[in-house]
């Protein structure tokens, strides 16, 4: 079964509350199926949307950096 968008986040979500964001920036990501802490280190504009370089620590224990597109990014609770 496919996560959609809506599943993940409110229709109301306001992509400018992340692309406002002064750089490096703590941010939640929608990552390993969950919401998590991370930074948000750079972002860019693409054919496909705005992606966000992302770093964060997983459940392991290990830290990773991936890029992921902007709505799966929400401002820190």
């Amino acid at each position: 079964m496919a996560v959609t968008d809506s599943a993940i986040r409110p229709q109301t979500y306001d992509l400018r509350s992340i692309l406002q964001l002064s750089l490096p920036a703590h941010v939640t990501a929608w990552v390993d199926g969950g919401w998590r802490p991370a930074w948000l280190i750079s972002r860019l504009h693409c054919g496909d949307g705005w992606i966000g370089l992302v770093q964060y620590t997983a459940v392991t224990g290990h830290e990773h950096t991936l890029r992921l597109p902007i709505d799966r990014l929400a401002p820190p609770n």
